[in-house]
């Protein structure tokens, strides 16, 4: 049996299960009703913290070392699982129901206990695997060229040797300069060829082979698989990143055929309902929560400066499709002004008295509630920026490649990049700019209902204390 990531994480889970039901099992009831009842309970906890827990990432080999990061996870899981709990056991009230909340108490405190007790062994268990090596993936390269040296580069490097040992670096046919192979690759000596790597499989332990050749050179990919198919090991083809996206990768069907997915629709099926729950739900209560100093806000604007109390600006959103953001009004009114250049500095002439305090509380932001609840806005995702936004002298919108893919999904209030205090006059810099894009990326790719959570509190901390915000 060869140890493996995926092994571990379902020993971690199966083990998780078995506690929960130890737990069960042990605070039951003694009466045959009371008993059908706690079972139902029991099973729609037990699917709550296991949703919870896949869905924050908790089952992975590198969460299992540190406590806290365990503590948190599992705390986490059972939240929702003991919420989830008090429903059903308040939807068995109505009738003759054993069930009481002492119980439940009892019930709830051992599957706690369990739990960090079975977190310990785990602990345990994963250190000894380490310890012994027992993860690490034995690998061959084929590839004496570049591709090859990127591979090289990647797996040996300081935060790898835990998972991979590079054993041996072969060429292919197509590597041969004037009848002959390099004879070492970074720092690499080269094996030899095809020929040699035939005995090489019979006398070594071989996990991972990855055929690293240029993907212009397909032909070659594919007579190189099937020469390497008689050995008992996974086959890899790294992708080129400059051909294909790293983060949307992957293998899909058309029909009976088989294709090179180079790019997902964020939020499909379940994640797009979590998702329109979150925005109507936290728009709605936030609306309700801040409705007086938007009221409060109005006023003052009104009474400081003539003009409008809000202002309505086009911006292009999901799929660039344009809509009207709403905003209140921070700015002298200004009709010639088309946004394109933003706010330069905290001294911006433009920017009014009531404005520029409205800016520090990112108060002008709050009527973009109503663009949530209108569907064109999310509460969380990229910023909506005007379409001919210059950074520099230079349209934000051609300085960066992927510029355009933050269109995939609805802007939102706030996003990844806001968080991190990528706001305002932060992406006057180039730098910057591209950061920002790299962050809406990142979060399009990385999406869970957990990340929008820490996305939401970060930007308060963040919006109360940032100093890019104005």
């Amino acid at each position: 049996m060869r140890w493996t990531h995926g092994l571990i994480n379902r020993l971690v889970k199966g083990s998780d299960v078995v506690l929960l039901l130890l737990a069960a099992l042990i605070t039951a009831p003694g009466s045959p009703l009371a008993w059908q009842q706690s079972t139902v309970i029991a099973a729609a906890q037990i699917w709550a913290y296991l949703s919870v827990m896949t869905r924050i990432s908790a089952y992975r080999v590198e969460h299992y070392s540190g406590f806290w990061g365990q503590l948190g996870h599992v705390l986490t899981g059972l939240a929702v699982a003991w919420l989830v709990g008090l429903v059903a056991l308040q939807a068995c009230l109505p009738g003759t129901l054993p069930l009481t909340e002492g119980w439940f108490l009892q019930w709830h405190g051992l599957q706690l206990l369990f739990l960090l007790a079975g977190r310990q062994l785990q602990r345990l268990m994963v250190y000894i695997v380490d310890r012994r090596r027992l993860l690490l993936r034995k690998v061959v390269v084929i590839g004496a060229n570049a591709t090859g040296a990127q591979v090289l580069a990647e797996l040996r490097g300081p935060d790898k040797a835990a998972s991979y040992e590079v054993i041996g670096l072969f060429a292919d046919a197509s590597d041969s300069h004037d009848g002959a192979a390099p004879a070492e690759i970074a720092g690499m000596p080269v094996r030899g060829g095809l020929e040699a790597l035939a005995g090489f499989a019979q006398d070594h332990t071989i996990d991972l082979i990855v055929l690293a050749l240029p993907w212009n050179r397909a032909q070659a990919l594919f007579e190189l698989m099937h020469r390497v198919e008689w050995i008992a090991a996974d086959v890899v083809i790294p992708f080129d990143p400059e051909a294909v996206p790293p983060n949307y990768a992957g293998i899909s069907s058309i029909g009976r055929m088989r294709g090179l997915q180079v790019m997902v629709r964020p939020f499909k099926g379940t994640q797009g309902v979590v998702k329109v729950i979150e925005d109507y739900v936290v728009a709605g209560l936030a609306l309700l929560l801040v409705s007086p100093i938007m009221l409060a806000a109005a006023l003052a604007i009104r009474l400081d400066s003539p003009g409008p109390i809000m202002f309505k600006q086009w911006r292009p959103g999901m799929g660039q499709k344009p809509f009207a953001i709403y905003k209140f009004r921070t700015m002298l009114t200004d009709l010639s002004d088309d946004g394109s250049v933003g706010t330069q500095s905290r001294k911006d002439p433009r920017i009014t008295r009531v404005g520029g305090i409205l800016r520090r509380l990112s108060i002008d932001e709050l009527p973009q509630l109503l663009n949530v609840l209108r569907g064109e806005m999310s509460i969380v995702g990229p910023r909506p920026y005007v379409a001919n936004m210059l950074v520099g002298e230079e349209r934000f919108s051609e300085m960066v490649r992927q510029y355009a893919a933050r269109h995939r999904i609805k802007p939102g209030l706030t996003g990844w990049a806001q968080a991190n205090g990528m706001r305002s006059y932060a992406l006057r810099s180039p730098e910057n700019a591209r950061k920002s894009i790299e962050m809406d990326l990142y979060y399009i790719t990385h999406w869970s209902l957990w990340l929008d959570i820490r996305i939401m509190v970060r930007t308060v901390v963040v919006g109360l204390a940032g100093k890019n915000v104005f």
